[in-house]
Formats: structure tokens, C-alpha cells, sequence
């Protein structure tokens, strides 16, 4: 006799707003320009995505130097770029889209803010992540990374001194607010985003599978290994 299997389908789940905008963004680009389209980095950390891009005349690269046609457009990925990006772009007379999703570029315009304020940055993220790499290119000032609780007090900063922070928008909520609980803990003048940086489907998809992980005895999360979304869940279920 066959055990029984139930199945529980965590929502919401699947792609948030940003991610289908950039891959619509390289769609139409196809459609308007013709093949190839260059894209900057992976569109999305999704195989199945960039594969299926591939198929339809997009050529992903990591740097602008590798696109043989300068005479083609270029796409910035969602995960957003350094300044330094599209200056270089400018230089080499390339036609080129910007696909940052709307809530990495709130996060830029803070660390621009905070900048013009003179005011130190703390950026909670993870190390050589795409979104950290173009956040922490925001401005020429030192923004300092920190990827856990026991950083903070490794910080070069007097805690008397006033700081801000943001953070990449595809953390575990629950670290991140441990994180910024020793932040606000070790510094006694800390200017906070008006907004909280994580972003909602980050923040909506963590919690549907909170519902759900707790009656299981197998929780599958499908996406990619390099994608900082699909590991928080993961993180999150075990």
C-alpha cells in the first residue's frame, strides 16, 4: 500500500517584479536591435534564464572589453553595476541599458546621501556579491562591509562617531536584524534607511517558507547555486 504524499507549495515564490523587468529589458532589446545583444554580467542567477536568453542572440560577458561589436547595445544586470560601468560604456561609444532593479538603485541613491553628508557607510552584505560590488561603487568614499554579527565590532570607526547603513536586498531577515541590532548596540548615533533595504519578495518568500518548512521532512528549493536569493531560503527551511 503507497504512503500518502502531501505537497505543500510555498506563496508567493518565483520571480519578483525587478528580475522579470530585466529579463523583459534584454527581450525587447532583441526584438528592437536584432542579435546580439551583450549583457553584462548574468541578467539574473537563474541557468535556465540566461540559457534561454542565449537561444534567443543574447551574449553574456562579466566586463565590457570582451564585446567584439562596440556597434551593439549592452545591458546592465539586475543586480546593479559600479559607476565606473557605465562611464566606461560612455568611453567606448556603446549603446547601453541600465536593467538595475529599481530597489538596488534606492539603495545607491542612500549610499550617494549618506556620502554627501559625510557620513561613514556600513554596508551588510555579502562579500564579491554582484549587488555589493555595484553598491559599494556608488561613491569614491570607503563603505565598510560587514557579513556578520562579530564584524561590527571590528569596524576602524569610533563608536561615538554618527554612521549609516544600508544593506544588499537579498539577506536573511533574521540575520539582518541581529546585525543591525549590534550595530545600534556598539554605535550610539546611527542613521537608518527610511525604508528597510531587504526587499518585500525577499522578505514575502522568506516568510512563506517559514509557513510551510516546519510540516515537512523535504523542502526543495529550485534555483541556482550562485543566487543569494535561493540560498537564504534554503538557510531559511533548514
Amino acid at each position: 500500500m503507497s504512503k500518502k504524499l502531501n505537497i505543500y507549495l510555498a506563496g508567493p515564490r518565483g520571480f519578483c517584479a525587478g528580475v522579470d523587468r530585466a529579463i523583459e529589458m534584454v527581450k525587447e532589446a532583441l526584438k528592437k536591435y536584432g542579435k546580439p545583444v551583450y549583457v553584462r554580467h548574468e541578467i539574473v542567477h537563474n541557468k535556465y534564464v540566461v540559457e534561454n536568453l542565449k537561444s534567443e542572440g543574447a551574449v553574456f560577458v562579466e566586463e565590457l572589453d570582451e564585446i567584439k561589436d562596440r556597434s551593439r547595445p549592452v545591458i546592465f544586470s539586475a543586480h546593479g553595476v559600479p559607476k565606473s560601468v557605465p562611464d566606461e560604456a560612455l568611453k567606448l561609444n556603446l549603446i547601453y541599458f541600465d536593467a538595475t532593479c529599481p530597489l538596488v538603485s534606492k539603495i545607491h541613491k542612500e549610499v550617494e546621501n549618506y556620502d554627501k553628508r559625510k557620513l561613514p557607510v556600513i554596508l551588510i552584505g555579502h562579500r564579491n556579491h554582484p549587488e555589493v560590488i555595484g553598491t559599494m561603487g556608488q561613491t569614491n568614499s570607503e563603505i565598510y562591509l560587514i557579513e556578520k554579527v562579530e564584524d561590527v565590532k571590528n569596524l576602524p570607526l569610533d563608536f561615538n562617531k554618527k554612521i549609516a547603513y544600508v544593506t544588499q536586498t537579498t539577506l536573511s531577515v533574521d540575520d539582518t536584524k541581529d546585525i543591525v541590532n549590534e550595530i545600534k548596540k556598539y554605535f550610539s548615533n546611527v542613521v537608518e534607511p527610511k525604508k528597510n533595504d531587504i526587499c518585500y519578495a525577499t522578505t514575502n518568500r522568506q516568510e512563506a517558507v517559514k509557513k510551510i518548512a516546519a510540516k515537512c521532512d523535504y523542502f526543495l528549493v529550485i534555483g541556482a547555486s550562485n543566487s543569494s536569493n535561493s540560498l537564504r531560503l534554503v538557510e531559511v527551511a533548514r
